[in-house]
């Protein structure tokens, strides 16, 4: 027998015997050419068992401890080589279907055309992969001409059936979303322009890309400017970048200055930082023992040196019925956050939150999902070279464990050597990369590769050790948290990251896990808005999820800067809050001195005048006047003491001032000044009621008729200075045989009005 023949039929017995460990069912053996026959049950072609080379799973146990697992990323392959994806190229190849069209809409639709289920291949170039320059030849086979003659190009990548795209119902908005309020978008326009978040622009870094996502604040809302990916190396001209660091500075630098350095919220996640999340419950107790408490947990069992870590921690309220609190902290290395600090510091960005995957999931999920937040559910969040699962019970964080596999893991099954009938190809990395995002994990086995001829049957081969490897990891974890959590059963998964935009894998997981499984909808809120005009491939939506996560104002409850930088974000708002309160009080404060202005003028004018006036009099009226101003001045000091020196003086004032009053034709007689405590000796007089008194006696040197109205006269004189409260006059009539004079007794109780 010829040596192909041979190698077909081996191959024809190795998955024969595949093929029955699945079904339980017996297979017959192809024929010894390993031809296919038309007529007869179609066959997939076989492989030889060393050319499988599947990947064995690797053992990850879980330890008893809450804290997870870390897995060093891998650094990206330095032979790859990368172009620029803009957001006009994505947009360019995004699908036909809106965000945030209704659920009836969605139902109403027509089943898509051919050319819609046709792969656009916008999510394979936004995965971890290398394009090539041309895409059609990205999709041909890296194998040996001498083996195989690749076959002519079409136009038809893809037949009907093959691509299982995302279903865009997961990603559509929550329909108990209350509808956009003006008075609440004005509030927060407000807040935003506050705490100078009026643009966001959040960073996703990982071992071999940098993902950027630019948003503007529209309310409690944001509209998503741009999604970009820069992949390594990245071509600069004629220079090529193959640092992540020297990457993320390149992109810094083509921000532009007056747009996103004013108001511009920064926050960031990168695999490079090494962080860590560490779930425990605490004892009722406060101060300085439960930062204690904090701070030894924080630096148990880290993988990282733990003299130099930044703390960072949320304290959950007590459940009913319970009186320990459970306590979520973050630890970050500070030499890996430093590092990424200093390059936003060199070009005067502001970097304003880094934080934990485990974190943003449970945030994310809090914010999205407020109608389940009973019960259990889990949330699996698939990098490139790890997966994270997170644990939530009744909207609470509870446990996190971070499994070695992750998305490289598929794409390295996928590297095989493959034998389309009697021909060898080689399935490169970037043809796996390829295929499994525009095939995913096929369900429909029956059909081949356009352009190869590989059936997606071998496909689904290839793939199946790492599904079980990770649905193993995924059941460990679960039956380790039932465990520790007694009468808990997981009720749901949600599936995030990277390895989310994988078609048919959550189909595929929930099959595997038997329990219900979905995308983890962050736009479920509606808390982003996209361009009308422009379509979204729902495909990007997993790819960016960190992106979308950052983005929550939730996000920054665990920030694991150093603490002299977080303050300087904390206290922004009294910055501008002065700022405000400067821009309105500086005017009125200026105005108000304005107006003094001119008033300290019209003052000096009429004290100037006023001087004149005083000048034209004569001197004995300003001894007058000086009088009456003194006595007003003095008055307030009466009836202290007896022989005070202000009171003698008030007498004497006040003795001149009546002097100054009397006609010629009248003459005083007896003057005695009658002091208010002389009233009774037995009671303290109150200064309400502190009244001095003068008895004035004289007489009137005029007959009868005419001494009544000169008395009277006399009596308005004295009215008239203001001095006295009241007067009392007492007529004695005319002394023994003198009709010329009339005699006359006043009462005069002093007192200034």
């Amino acid at each position: 027998m010829p040596a192909d023949e041979k190698d077909s039929a081996a191959t024809n017995r190795l998955l024969d015997l595949l093929r029955s460990q699945q079904t339980g069912k017996s297979t017959t053996e192809g024929n010894a050419s390993g031809t296919i026959d038309n007529s007869a049950p179609r066959e997939e072609p076989k492989v030889f068992e060393e050319d499988l080379e599947l990947p064995e799973p690797t053992p990850s146990v879980v330890s008893s401890s809450i804290v997870p697992d870390v897995f060093v990323e891998e650094e990206a392959t330095k032979e790859k080589t990368s172009k620029p994806i803009s957001s006009d190229e994505i947009r360019a190849k995004l699908g036909s279907l809106g965000i945030k069209k209704p659920a009836e809409e969605q139902t109403s639709t027509p089943a898509p055309s051919d050319e819609e289920k046709a792969p656009k291949g916008t999510a394979a170039a936004l995965m971890d992969m290398t394009p090539g320059p041309d895409t059609t030849a990205a999709l041909r086979p890296a194998a040996d001409p001498k083996e195989i003659t690749p076959p002519a190009e079409t136009d038809k990548t893809a037949e009907e059936g093959l691509i299982g795209n995302i279903d865009p119902s997961y990603f559509q908005v929550h329909q108990e979303v209350a509808a956009p309020n003006k008075f609440i978008d004005l509030l927060y326009e407000f807040r935003n322009w506050a705490f100078g978040v009026q643009r966001k622009i959040t960073v996703q870094c990982t071992a071999d890309s940098v993902r950027i996502m630019k948003m503007k604040s529209i309310g409690d809302r944001n509209f998503v400017e741009s999604m970009d990916e820069y992949r390594l190396p990245y071509e600069v001209g004629d220079q090529k970048i193959t640092h992540r660091d020297d990457l993320l500075a390149h992109i810094l630098d083509t921000f532009d200055p007056k747009l996103w350095k004013k108001d511009t919220m920064f926050r960031m996640y990168s695999s490079q930082i090494e962080t860590i999340t560490k779930v425990f419950k605490a004892p009722p107790v406060k101060g300085k023992e439960i930062d204690d408490l904090i701070t030894w947990t924080a630096k148990k069992n880290l993988p990282f040196s733990s003299e130099n870590i930044n703390i960072d921690h949320k304290i959950l309220d007590s459940e009913k019925g319970e009186l320990k609190r459970t306590i979520i902290i973050g630890v970050g290395n500070n030499e890996t956050i430093s590092h990424i600090l200093e390059l936003f510091k060199k070009r005067k960005f502001d970097l304003q939150n880094v934080t934990t995957i485990p974190f943003l999931d449970w945030q994310s999920f809090q914010h999205c999902y407020p109608d389940r937040q009973r019960g259990c559910v889990a949330i699996v969040h698939v990098n490139r070279n790890e997966t994270t699962i997170t644990m939530v019970k009744s909207g609470r964080l509870e446990f996190n464990r971070e499994m070695a596999v992750g998305v490289k893991d598929y794409h390295k099954a996928l590297v095989q050597r493959v034998m389309v009938g009697n021909d060898a190809v080689n399935i490169t990395e970037t043809m796996a990369t390829s295929y499994l995002m525009e095939y995913g994990i096929p369900l429909d086995t029956d059909k081949d590769i356009p352009d190869t001829g590989i059936s997606l049957y071998k496909i689904s081969i290839f793939l199946r050790p790492v599904i079980e490897r990770m649905t193993s990891e995924i059941n460990r974890s679960l039956d380790y948290f039932k465990k520790q959590v007694a009468d808990v059963e997981c009720q749901e998964i949600y599936f995030t990251g990277l390895g989310a935009a994988i078609p048919n894998l959550i189909e595929v997981f929930q099959t595997q896990l038997g329990r219900p499984t979905e995308h983890l909808n962050l736009l479920r809120q509606g808390d982003f808005e996209f361009p009308e005009d422009t379509p979204v491939d729902h495909q990007l939506i997993p790819i960016f999820t960190t992106n979308f996560s950052l983005a929550f104002k939730t996000s920054d409850g665990i920030n694991l800067l150093p603490p002299a930088r977080k303050q300087h974000f904390q206290y922004r708002i009294f910055n501008k809050l002065v700022l405000f309160l400067a821009a309105i009080l500086l005017p009125l404060y200026l105005l108000l001195g304005y107006f003094r202005y001119l008033e300290e003028g019209y003052m000096e004018e009429s004290v100037v005048n006023m001087r004149k006036q005083w000048e034209k009099l004569s001197e004995q009226s300003q001894e007058y006047f000086v009088m009456l101003d003194d006595l007003e001045f003095l008055g307030n000091y009466w009836g202290y003491l007896s022989n005070d020196r202000i009171n003698s003086e008030n007498q004497i004032k006040l003795l001149k001032l009546i002097s100054s009053e009397i006609p010629d034709n009248i003459k005083i007689t007896s003057l005695i000044f009658k002091p208010a405590s002389s009233q009774d000796d037995r009671q303290v007089i109150k200064q309400d009621s502190h009244v001095d008194g003068i008895i004035m006696s004289g007489l009137v040197n005029a007959r009868a008729g005419i001494a009544d109205i000169q008395l009277t006269n006399f009596r308005m004189r004295l009215e008239s200075l203001n001095l006295f409260t009241n007067i009392k006059s007492e007529a004695k009539g005319n002394p023994p045989d003198d009709d010329r004079h009339l005699l006359f007794t006043l009462q005069l109780e002093v007192a200034v009005r």
